[in-house]
Formats: structure tokens, sequence, C-alpha cells
């Protein structure tokens, strides 16, 4: 009991830091070489809490449907739907810790992949729409760069269309066939 307390505490702390890491970014104007090392830390940081929302929104949708389709069949009340959270967690050389993404940003990244999960948008449309947001983040940390948001869909999406060029390049051999 009073070691989960502890750790509740411990990851409130971390989670607060992680929100004034990100506010801090926001702020900071100078154009120091130490100032756009920590934004651009702090955006990898963010880069990495966006795929990890999406993530976590398309394996939400998948449990509550789950949740919705037998609450149907034991004719229950429907679920509550899921919601995002301004934190994430992330690895780094020295340990896991905490980042943080405004709630605006965190809520509409996780509608995208809930759409995404359903259906009701492709690979290209989730890339760009939740890129859209990313650009948002980086413009509200004042980055140099952009953050490219959900690298792990844009090299499906790539290998995808290597495979099909691929296909293209590959003679008919139907018609070489026919041919002879």
């Amino acid at each position: 009991m009073v070691l989960s307390i502890f750790k509740n505490k411990a990851a409130k702390a971390a989670m607060a830091a992680a929100k004034n890491d990100y506010v801090k970014a926001a702020e900071l104007n100078d154009d120091s070489r130490t100032t756009r090392a920590y934004k651009v830390r702090i955006g990898i940081r963010c880069r990495s809490h966006i795929d990890k929302v999406f993530i976590e929104a398309a394996k939400k949708t998948v449990a509550f449907q789950d949740q919705c389709n037998v609450a149907a069949a034991e004719g229950k009340e429907r679920p509550t739907p899921p919601k995002a959270s301004p934190f994430q967690t992330a690895k780094t050389l020295n340990g896991v810790i905490y980042t943080y993404i405004p709630a605006e940003f965190a809520d509409e990244i996780f509608s995208l992949g809930c759409m995404y999960q359903t259906m009701q948008i492709d690979i290209n449309k989730a890339i760009t729409m939740v890129q859209q947001v990313a650009d948002k983040v980086a413009f509200d940390l004042g980055l140099d760069q952009p953050i490219t948001a959900l690298q792990f869909l844009r090299s499906e999406t790539e290998q995808g269309s290597d495979i099909e060029s691929e296909e293209d390049d590959a003679p008919n051999t139907e018609q070489e066939n026919d041919k002879n």
C-alpha cells in the first residue's frame, strides 16, 4: 500500500515535469545552441508521443468495439468510449520517462487513430492528418524542423508502393503466353 503511494507521487511528479518541459520549450525564444538542443529533445519526445497516442487509439478502439459487442449481446449499457491522455511513457537511454503534448493535440490524434482503426480514413489520409497535428506541435514548440509523425505507417506505404512498382515492371506472362 505504501509503495503504491510513492509510485503514484513519483508518476505525478514525472508527469508535471514532462508538462513543464513542454511549456518551457514552447516559451523559450532565444536562438542559442542550448535552446535549440532543448527544443529538439522535446520535439523528439513529442514525435514518440504522437505515434504512441495513435497506436493506443487503434488498440483501445478494438477493445471498445469488443466491449460494445459483449454489452449488446448481454443487453447492457454501452461502455464509455476511450479517451486520449496528454501523457505517455517513452524509453530513453536514461530509462523510462513521461512525455506530454497538450490535450487538444492528443485528442485530435487519438480521434484520427480511432478513425483509422475503424476504416473511416485510409492510411494516406491518416498520415496526412496526423502530420498536420504534428506540424502544429512543431510550431507550438518553435522548432526549425518539422516533426515527422507515423514513420511506421509511412514505411508501410512505401513498402506497399515498392511491391506495386515491381508488379508493374514485371512482364505479364499471360500476355506473352497468348502471343506464342
